[in-house]
């Protein structure tokens, strides 16, 4: 299949197989927090709304706003966005592999990412995290061809990296030194022409997103306050000390394990095969650029905040690359073999995502993205709005959810109060967070009726009612259930920091 037209029937086939294995998975309910950030950024800009959370990932918001303009439903239009830069993804991780190994190695690291567990669950919901991963694999396939001395890749590399600065600035930060590593040869003729046309290309969208927040100055204010929230307790130069880096190391570690699956086992011998064979007496310019590409991040991670699962997309290429060389590697003596060993492998990491349950150890246990994780994220959602809309009129109903913002976006007619509860390897896990307390009559919370009611959105959240004696379970058709509490006209209904209850006045 190296012919060129064995090569774009091959590209031609792979796209298509990934794109049919997106369709029929693809999220209907915005799936994450910051999913739902993003949809009122669509229609409204504000950083200090958090729409979208800062930095600010404006050039994602864009291309969105354009292509909702036409669809006018957000979570179609970023999903379509994900899939769309899934199998674009898939096709540049073909290239990449072939440029820095053999087209072998393309072609089984491209089935790798495809079939990554954590890869495919991110094509199919709607965060910009695909499309990063996209830029990233792109731009590393421009530097590294300008690396081994095609400058005629320069300046699209700087367009790339500048455009993957303007879906996400963190990763301009994280791919500087490769970058920096990668022209050093290209002589400072092109170097500055180069520096001109990254700093236009940038200044393009960073000028727009400074005037959008008001200003530099307020710009700035924004984003301390944003990451001050979060790395207090993750940062090790914030005061996180052991517990910081604790967090970060075991979530850091879980999902570029999980981003990997099955893969890991000949990424490991990629990495430790030249060492125990004598081939490795000194790193090579490969090595060196694979190492830049992963270490900013991964120690960032590590030493600074790591969040959600999609953020390692920005290193995790390589080690799939690295993962389709060793298996190259592995059967160096037959590239039947190779091809068979990859096949099995795509196969068992598919099955990962296609099979697997969300909590496989028990509730209790590591929860896994995969296809029944956005299956039931969809059902917990639509089954509770529907029954929401069916049983119980805004002008009667006040909503107490820990997933409040899903509530205010779907729900926008309803009253909210929010009762969020500390995450899993954080230092508040399982308590309440920054609860505002309140208290008062229906009158005081905007219900109109002479029968009022509570709804308990999440049932997690029923543990914290200081008066369970009265709250209804309300069942839904996946056994799960809502908790429903009368509020009548001369009760007070009162949410504190802790707890939340109902008492008759």
């Amino acid at each position: 299949m190296n012919r060129p037209s064995g090569k774009l029937a091959g590209l031609g086939i792979l796209a298509a197989v990934t794109l049919a294995s997106r369709i029929p998975f693809a999220s209907k309910v915005l799936y994450h927090w910051d999913s739902v950030n993003f949809a009122y950024a669509l229609s409204e800009f504000n950083l200090a709304k958090e729409q979208p959370q800062p930095p600010g990932y404006i050039l994602y918001v864009w291309l969105c706003r354009a292509l909702n303009w036409l669809v006018h439903d957000p979570q179609t239009v970023m999903v379509a966005v994900g899939i769309a830069a899934g199998v674009g993804a898939v096709m540049a991780m073909f290239f990449l592999g072939e440029a820095m190994y053999t087209a072998r190695t393309g072609w089984i690291g491209a089935a790798f990412l495809a079939t990554s567990p954590l890869f495919w669950f991110y094509n199919e919901i709607a965060l910009p995290h695909s499309l990063d991963a996209f830029l990233v694999i792109l731009g590393a396939l421009f530097m590294y061809k300008t690396m081994k001395g095609e400058h005629r890749y320069l300046i699209p590399s700087v367009l790339v990296l500048a455009v993957a600065g303007g879906v996400r600035q963190q990763t301009l930060v994280f791919l500087a030194p490769v970058f920096l590593y990668s022209i050093r040869r290209v002589g400072w003729k092109k170097f500055i022409v180069a520096g001109v046309v990254g700093a236009a290309a940038c200044l393009a969208w960073f000028i727009p997103l400074i005037s959008l927040s008001g200003g530099l100055n307020s710009y700035l204010q924004v984003m301390g306050n944003f990451t001050d929230r979060f790395q207090k307790t993750t940062s090790i130069f914030e005061g996180a000390g052991l517990f910081g880096l604790k967090r970060n190391a075991i979530k850091l570690i879980l999902y570029f394990v999980y981003g990997c699956g099955i893969v890991l086992l000949p990424t490991a011998y990629a990495v430790v095969h030249p060492f125990f064979h004598g081939t490795r007496r000194r790193l090579d310019e490969r090595a060196v650029f694979i190492g830049l590409w992963i270490l900013p991040a991964f120690m960032y991670y590590l030493l600074v905040h790591m969040g959600q699962q999609g953020l390692v997309f920005v290193f995790l290429p390589a080690w799939i690359i690295l993962g389709a060389a060793g298996m190259e590697m592995f059967a160096s003596t037959s590239g039947r073999l190779a091809l068979t060993g990859a096949l099995l492998l795509v196969l068992l990491n598919g099955a990962i995502f296609l099979t697997l349950p969300e909590y496989p150890f028990g509730s209790t246990g590591q929860r896994l993205l995969t296809r029944q994780t956005i299956a039931n994220s969809d059902r917990y959602y639509l089954e509770r709005f529907q029954a929401i809309r069916a049983n119980f009129p805004p002008a009667s109903t006040l909503i107490v959810a820990s997933n409040w913002h899903h509530v205010q976006y779907y729900l926008p007619e309803y009253r909210v109060l929010p009762f969020t509860i500390g995450s899993k390897w954080e230092l508040d896990e399982g308590a309440p967070v920054a609860v505002t307390a309140q208290a008062g009559t229906p009158a005081h919370f905007g219900l109109s009726s002479a029968r009022n009611s509570v709804l308990i959105f999440d049932p997690a959240l029923i543990e914290y009612a200081s008066t369970p004696q009265l709250i209804r379970r309300l069942a839904l058709s996946s056994k799960s259930e809502m908790g429903v509490m009368e509020f009548s006209g001369s009760a007070e209904f009162t949410l504190s920091g802790q707890s939340f209850g109902m008492e008759e006045k």
